[in-house]
């Protein structure tokens, strides 16, 4: 009884939605979009998760035939993830942050626009200058990201 429980559970939802899913209602007559990701994930693989999925947005903009323009602004924990070699994360956490660094590099190819604020890096004892070089340290993350929604950026918390 339970394996049959089981079986329907795992199938149900698929029986529910056979359709292909696509975003053509929300995308329709839009030739870009502008966002702002919030970025404060301060554990190793829920972050590089996040950056994942801003990866995946941005290739399925493209795909759709928009252009998008992002900026990815780090604040809170993941200050300690978007410096030079290992030192501000656990030893454990060493492999992902490469993996994060990897990210950090393909955005700053795409014309991504990288941020860091400023007050997290001190709370969170992190030498500015110890930024990765594709990052630009600014003095209020907060005001960043209200002025980039001034401006027309979707915000996009990624918390």
């Amino acid at each position: 009884m339970k394996k049959a429980l089981i079986a329907l559970l795992v199938l149900f939802p698929s029986m529910l939605y056979a359709g292909n899913p696509d975003d053509k209602q929300a995308l329709a007559d839009l030739t870009s979009v502008k966002i702002v990701c919030d970025v404060n994930v301060g554990e190793a693989k829920p972050l590089l998760r996040r950056l994942e999925l801003i990866d995946e947005t941005y290739s399925q903009l493209l795909d759709a035939g928009v252009t998008p323009t992002i900026v990815v602004a780090f604040r809170g924990g993941a200050s300690r993830f978007v410096t030079r070699g290992v030192k501000y994360v656990d030893a454990k956490d060493a492999g992902i942050k490469k993996e994060i660094q990897g990210w950090i590099d393909q955005f700053g190819q795409h014309g991504f626009r990288l941020e860091q604020c400023a007050i997290a890096a001190k709370a969170q004892e992190v030498d500015p200058a110890d930024f990765l070089p594709a990052i630009t340290v600014v003095q209020n993350g907060y005001i960043s990201i209200v002025a980039y929604q001034t401006r027309g950026y979707a915000f996009l918390p990624m918390d």
